[in-house]
This record gives structure tokens, sequence and C-alpha cells, in this order.
């Protein structure tokens, strides 16, 4: 771990491994496993799982879908009183460490947490079909391998889809067609499903102060739900009270919806979580700078694009080159030659322009490498220019600027 503690880490329910990760890694947080716990549910009240067929779907709702504290400790009270198990010492003791595997109690912490419950069902069940009881130590170490092979294999298997297939797109959002290149094909189709959200999700604006703009964020016929997300507007930033993406790396429906009505057509850098891409295993430092080619040059969506992702590479230029005075100025040298650069591609630009209009009427494509700017001999004296422009068909054309009024003229 490179000399650094986890943030945090989730293990099994037993009281030996807790008070090891206590010891070891005070500073972590420590989650215990949910679908164990689950699991041991089902097993402990059986009874009465078979008795009311829906209990087990309300337990897992007011487990996974409690969007508060306060909503999580209300519905468990109702929920309990209903199946008359208010006295289980069972669900009491698991109430009592519910701060530990509940997700809502643990949402301000990174847990990488994007799998399916279906997923999850998966890799609780790692060793199934491999190891049981009676199963010695000798073999449980060949099952072991054996059992780490397939998943790695499985592993390889997704990696390659994820490199070798295209997604399906299902909205015409520039930001979906970028996550389909940057993501792995799982964790894009989580941030899919976050973005086709939005279309049911509006943002609604609350307040403005300076940069920072507040919005709530709910879906229709739900506004007692909202969500309360705080914007950026010189960053680019963007924190929603439901802190999905500090707890899994994907960025959530409600800053998307804000992101929409803000224009934001592209997802900023500090959003995209490296694990989470394609080229995470092989520590390609590409990301989003290899799409942005993509993007068209020719509309006012493009043009907004463009000003999103200038000033997301500012703001980080403006960081590293405040950190010190050589810093500085090494960056205030940069921004000077850029500026130069940039006026000059705007004057080539603008060259470019002028000599295509004029010899527009010859049926003549002008590119910008044959366009060359010389002073006329016969023309310092009137502040003439002459551009040359040595033709693809082999013939010199000459064009002359600057001339007075109803002066102009095309030699070829």
């Amino acid at each position: 771990m490179s000399g650094q503690t986890p943030v945090s880490i989730t293990t099994d329910t037993d009281h030996l491994i807790q008070m090891a990760v206590a010891h070891v890694l005070p500073e972590t947080r420590h989650r215990l496993c949910k679908w164990s716990i689950i699991r041991e549910t089902k097993e402990k009240l059986t009874h009465v799982c078979q008795t009311h067929p829906t209990f087990e779907t309300e337990f897992m709702k007011y487990v996974n879908g409690s969007e508060t504290i306060e909503e999580f400790k209300s519905q468990w009270k109702s929920f309990l009183e209903r199946y008359y198990l208010t006295d289980n010492e069972y669900l009491q003791s698991i109430y009592s460490a519910c701060r530990h595997w509940v997700p809502v109690f643990m949402r301000e912490t990174f847990f990488g947490d994007v799998l399916s419950d279906q997923d999850n069902d998966a890799k609780n069940t790692f060793f199934n079909g491999y190891v049981d009881a009676s199963t010695s130590i000798q073999l449980l170490i060949k099952q072991y391998e054996k059992a780490l092979t397939i998943w790695h294999e499985k592993e390889l298997k997704a990696d390659l889809d994820s490199v070798n297939t295209t997604p399906v797109l299902k909205t015409p959002s520039p930001m979906e067609k970028q996550a389909a290149n940057l993501y792995t094909r799982k964790v894009f189709i989580k941030f899919q499903e976050e973005l086709v959200e939005t279309l049911a999700n509006p943002a609604t604006k609350i307040d403005e102060s300076g940069t920072i703009t507040t919005y709530h964020v709910a879906k229709f016929g739900e506004e007692h739900k909202a969500h309360t997300v705080r914007f950026n507007t010189f960053e680019l930033t963007a924190n929603c009270s439901c802190l999905m993406f500090e707890f899994s790396g994907i960025i959530c429906r409600h800053v998307l919806s804000v992101f929409r009505a803000k224009n934001v057509l592209t997802l900023p850098s500090q959003y995209i979580v490296k694990r989470w891409t394609i080229n995470a295993k092989t520590g390609s430092g590409s990301t989003v700078e290899e799409y942005r080619l993509e993007l068209p040059s020719n509309s006012q969506e493009s043009l907004t694009m463009h000003q999103n992702s200038l000033r997301q590479e500012a703001i980080k230029f403006v960081e590293e080159g405040a950190k010190s005075i050589h810093h500085y100025n090494v960056a205030v040298n940069a921004l000077k030659e850029a500026a130069k650069k940039v006026a000059a591609a705007k004057k080539k630009n603008a060259d470019k322009t002028l000599v295509n209009n004029l010899v527009n009427g010859c049926n003549q494509v002008v590119d910008e490498g044959d366009i060359d700017l010389v002073d006329s001999g016969q023309s310092k004296g009137r502040g003439h220019k002459d551009i040359i422009l040595v033709g693809k068909a082999s013939n010199t054309l000459l064009i002359r600027t600057n001339l007075p009024p109803n002066d102009k003229y095309c030699v070829f």
C-alpha cells in the first residue's frame, strides 16, 4: 500500500477480526460485510420469512433504500413493531452495530461500492463448489489457487470486453459517449443508469451566492425526497447530499442533472476515478484528453465543451503554479508563450479565411499550409502585402490585399 493506510476496509463480522483491524488500522474506516449479515439474518429468522413473505423484501428496502439516518431509524423501529420483533436479540445486536454495515451511515467514506446485488452475491460465494466444512488445509490451498485462477480469467474476459466492444448509447449526450470510452463496461452501465435518470430528476435553483449556486433535485412526484446540490460555477465542482460519488466514485443523477442545467457537456476530470477506467491497470495517463479531439468543432455546443475543458485545465495550472515562486514564474512565462501561439493561430486562420473568400469564385480550396505572406516590393509605401499561394495543381496564385478601394485582382 506504499506506506499508506487504506481509507476503508470490509471484513466478515468475526469479533477477532474486528479487534485486529482496530489495532492494526485504527484510522481506517471498518465496514462489516452487509451481505454476510443479510445471509445470517435469513438463517436466524427463517421461520419469520416463511410466515411473512414480505419480511425479506422490507428488510432489504430499509437497509439499502434509506436516504438519511433518521429515515433508517424510524423505518427500522416501525418494521420491528409490525412483525412483533422488538425484543428479538439478534435484530437488536445488528441494529447496535448498524453504523458499521448499513450504507447510509458510511456515505462520506469511499468504499468503491459499485456492484449490483447479483455481483455481491457472486463475490460472497467465491469458494462455493471448491471447499466445504470437511476440506483439509492442503486441499484448501489447492482449491484456493484454482478458484483464484478462474476468477482472474473472468476478470480478464471482462477487461477484453471493455476494450473491444462498444456499449449501446441511450442518449445523444457527449458525456455518455465520453464515459463509454473511459469506463469499464460495468461501471459505464452504472453511470449510464444515473445519466438516464436525470430526465426524471430536474434541477431547481433555490439559491445563488457568488460562484456557488444551490439546487434541489428530486424525482417527479417525490419532491419531499429532494437532494441538495451545491455547484461551483468557476471550478465546475458539485457536492450532493446523497454522497454517492464520495461513497462509490460514480457521479450521481442529482449532480448530472445540475450539470445538464448548467450546460456542462463533458465530465470534469475530477469526477473520473482512475480505478474505474479501462486504463486503470496499464498505468496510462490518458483519460479525458484522448477524447476531446472527437468533439465537433463547428457548433455552439462544441464551444461550451471547449470552454469547460479549458477551464478545468486552467484551474489545475493555477493550483500547481501557485505552489512556489519558481512554479509561479514558470507558469507566467508559459501563459505568455501560450498567448502568443493562440494569437498567431487566430491570425493564420483569419488570413486563410480571407484568401478563401477572395478565390472562392475561382473554385480554389486553400489549405493552411499553402499560405505564405511576403511584403510586395512595390507596395511597401502603401502598406500592401502580397499573399503567395502555391497551389496543389502546381500553379502559383498571387493575391494582393490591403489595396485601395475598388483595386483588387487575382493573378494565376
